[in-house]
């Protein structure tokens, strides 16, 4: 993978997913239902999202989940490595990454206290990070104001 100068030493890559239209309306809609069910065809073999990551890597499965944090009584994660997943990534799916405070996510190596925070992305943004198998872990910061959505996933 190639990876920006900012990134490079957290082995983290950010690139463009792109969404199909109809997600737009479906997030305006909150159709939760009709997001996870595009997200776990996209990520079979074949998929849309499954081919995309293809470009990166060779995986066999494809897992997601639809991560909704707000704030103000949102609490800080917790650093976990995802545990034997090669691959974790994050498709921002805000449509206002403005308006929100906190939800950061923060990438270290586990031997290591230092850490790069990432911002809250905008729409269709994706976030490429390695897992605890090469010996990283990450965090998502509380949120503070705002609601952060994501596709929280992992390649296997």
């Amino acid at each position: 993978m190639i990876f920006s100068t900012e990134l490079e030493k957290y082995n983290i890559l950010e690139v463009t997913y792109p969404l199909p239209e109809k997600i737009m309306a479906d997030l305006q809609n909150e159709n939760w239902q009709a997001i996870d069910q595009y997200f776990l065809e996209a990520g079979r073999p074949g998929g849309t999202l499954f081919e995309f990551l293809r470009c990166y890597l060779v995986c066999d499965s494809i897992e997601h989940i639809i991560a909704i944090r707000s704030g103000p009584d949102d609490e800080d994660g917790i650093w976990h490595d995802d545990g034997s997943r090669i691959l974790g990534f994050t498709i921002s799916l805000n449509l206002n990454p403005e308006l929100i405070t906190g939800g950061e996510l923060r990438f270290k190596k586990k031997t290591e206290q230092e850490w790069q925070t990432v911002s809250t992305r905008k729409l269709g943004k994706m976030m490429l990070f390695k897992t605890g198998f090469y010996g990283f872990e990450h965090m998502v910061t509380a949120v503070k104001n705002g609601r952060r959505i994501i596709i929280a996933g992992w390649c296997s």
